[in-house]
């Protein structure tokens, strides 16, 4: 039997809540997840604290999911939060988790490529070492790898491409990167540091969408591989309303809508707000791409903090991340921390409307959720994270 949801406004301790047409299915008390993919019966959880690293999961049965594999960091400094997979190739980063170790001896920093015909046990092709702390989230398909990571000469994260195509022998095709970030190419230094910098870049098409952290979006014409060039960034300072929280995912709707290419961003809240505390929480924001070199702004979602049970201005509550795919319903997923999952309907991109919410228990001795990353599997079913622990299985029903 799936479970009856109090909603937001009941008084029900820390149960989890949601609308009538949300059930949900499962709970599973999983070691916090960075991201989560699915393909197939499987799902593939990278975890966000060390020691853990990343958990296959057969999900056959989505009310008793199963866990086949559990690999472990390569190194105690190292945690792998991020995961992609391509056919039978898992990918997975390798980064400096942030705690008393000295960074400057940080060895590990890169992603590893698995073979996983075998789920219950990956044997590594490759470990591709980039530079300083490493590599954060990435994207990747059957030809090319796109890692957002440092490199040697420049300050925060740009964009390097690899081609996978013969993952034994993974080569850098091409790099990307704001302006300010090439130091070592005689750039001078942007007033951020590395605050301007990549979070990551995703691939629709010939072009990539990049959440570019406290500067903003950028948009990138990679028609030709070897020499991506910029079609427009967006800066952080241009946002109205104004920017507080840093932009983590930039995403382009694979269809039109209205007669428009449309994308959507979301923005990461900090842990530590500092300066901004009492500022707007972090929120989704939809625009018009239609003229690729010059985005414009459609609208900032925010949601009000009367929609969580949780203190929101003392906990972590704005949003974090989006399904990564938008279906032709043009509904989004989009984790909001101690918010829980929303579904936003964008049919009119300068209107969202929600459709619905599920917030999760939060993990044992967490003040409140941090729902932290979704995906939808081959039935229609939502897979949610949460950053300390807990994987939600839900159904919802438009």
């Amino acid at each position: 039997m799936s479970e009856v949801l109090p909603t937001a406004e009941s008084d029900s301790g820390t149960a989890p809540r949601g609308v009538a047409n949300v059930r949900h299915l499962s709970r599973m008390e999983l070691e916090g997840g960075g991201q989560i993919v699915l393909d197939r019966n499987y799902a593939y959880v990278g975890h966000q604290h060390r020691v853990r690293g990343t958990t296959i999961l057969d999900i056959g049965d989505p009310r008793q999911p199963k866990i086949v594999c559990e690999l472990m960091p390569s190194h105690p400094w190292s945690h792998t939060h991020k995961v992609r997979v391509v056919g039978d190739l898992m990918l997975v980063n390798s980064e400096f988790e942030r705690g008393p170790d000295q960074r400057g001896d940080y060895p590990d920093g890169g992603f590893r490529i698995y073979d996983i015909k075998d789920r219950s046990n990956p044997k590594l092709i490759t470990f591709v070492k980039t530079h300083g702390k490493g590599v954060h989230r990435f994207d990747c398909d059957e030809d090319y790898a796109y890692i957002s990571t440092e490199m040697e000469g420049f300050v925060g994260n740009i964009l390097v491409i690899y081609d996978i195509r013969n993952p034994a022998k993974t080569v850098e095709v091409s790099r990307w990167w704001l302006k300010g970030q090439n130091v070592a190419g005689g750039e001078a230094p942007h007033p951020k540091h590395a605050e301007h910098r990549l979070h990551h870049a995703m691939r629709s098409g010939n072009q990539m969408y990049a959440g570019c952290w406290m500067s903003g979006v950028a948009i990138i014409d990679v028609s030709d591989i070897a020499a991506p060039r910029t079609l427009a960034h967006y800066d952080a300072p241009r946002f109205d309303p104004a920017c507080p929280e840093p932009t983590h995912t930039f995403l382009k709707v694979p269809h039109l809508i209205a007669g428009k290419r449309i994308a959507v961003s979301t923005e990461e809240e900090r842990t530590h707000r500092g300066a901004d505390t009492g500022k707007p929480h972090a929120p989704l924001r939809t625009w018009d791409v239609s003229e690729p070199t010059e985005p414009k702004l459609l609208s900032t979602t925010y949601l009000p903090e009367a929609a969580t049970p949780y203190p929101a201005d003392k906990v972590r509550f704005g949003t974090h991340q989006l399904r990564e795919k938008v279906d032709a319903d043009n509904l989004l997923y989009v984790t909001w921390f101690a918010g829980g999952l929303r579904i936003i309907d964008i049919n009119d991109p300068a209107k969202p409307t929600e459709r619905g919410y599920f917030i999760p228990k939060p993990g044992d001795r967490v003040a409140a959720p941090l729902t932290n990353d979704v995906v939808k599997d081959h039935r229609g079913l939502l897979w949610i994270t949460d950053k300390e622990r807990g994987l939600d299985v839900i159904e919802f029903k438009a």
